[in-house]
């Protein structure tokens, strides 16, 4: 732990919100890059030194969102992104045709949604290309979900960094592991969300 809180202090220069957007933006293609931990982590950290400004993080955060989304987007709207061989096993080709799916039916809100669930990010970003959407309406909604996305991560880093009596080592686990906990009851209830606000009508006309 002590190796930790050491090198958690150490990321204190300037440019650790460039590289914290460019994880967020890279992680819209390559999921297992961390961008929300990584964020939770800087927002505990910076309430827990003062080293870190929160609203140039929920920036980076931001930026890096949409850029990642855009990114995605046109890159599956000139190549078909899910016949890469990366793509080809049966699980990611299901995971896609699912995201096709509830696009399908209800529409580009889901695109916000989609940030709280495991690999909901890139399929739906994928998705939306392949529907297709417009462009410029799922830019939109893009920045409405990182919006979203940036104040969640860096609000619930926060949060447990304020929290008093605590080294800013066990904040930064404290702030991931509630993070977590949270992203699963919150995937829990959009699913839930999702599977009762569909309209009868369309229901009957998927069935």
């Amino acid at each position: 732990m002590n190796e930790l809180g050491e090198a958690l202090r150490e990321l204190d220069s300037w440019w650790i919100y460039p590289v914290g957007a460019l994880f967020v933006a890279v992680s819209a293609l390559l999921p297992p890059v961390p961008s929300t931990t990584l964020f939770v982590a800087l927002g505990s950290l910076a309430v827990n030194t003062g080293e870190l400004d929160l609203m140039l993080l929920g920036a980076a955060m931001l930026v890096g969102g949409v850029a990642g989304d855009a990114a995605t987007f046109l890159l599956a709207r000139r190549f078909n992104l899910t016949e890469l061989p990366v793509f080809a096993g049966r699980r990611w080709q299901s995971t896609f045709a699912a995201a096709r799916a509830r696009l399908d039916r209800n529409g580009l809100p889901l695109v916000l949604t989609a940030r709280f669930v495991p690999l909901g990010r890139l399929t739906m970003n994928v998705a939306a290309a392949l529907v297709p959407q417009a462009t410029r309406r799922f830019m939109a909604w893009s920045v409405i979900a990182s919006v979203v996305w940036s104040a969640y991560s860096v609000g619930v880093g926060a949060l447990s960094g304020a929290w008093p009596s605590l080294s800013t080592e066990f904040a930064v686990v404290l702030a991931i592991a509630v993070s977590l906990i949270l992203g699963r009851l919150i995937t829990i209830a959009i699913t839930w969300w999702e599977n009762h606000q569909i309209p009868r009508w369309r229901r009957r006309g998927d069935g």
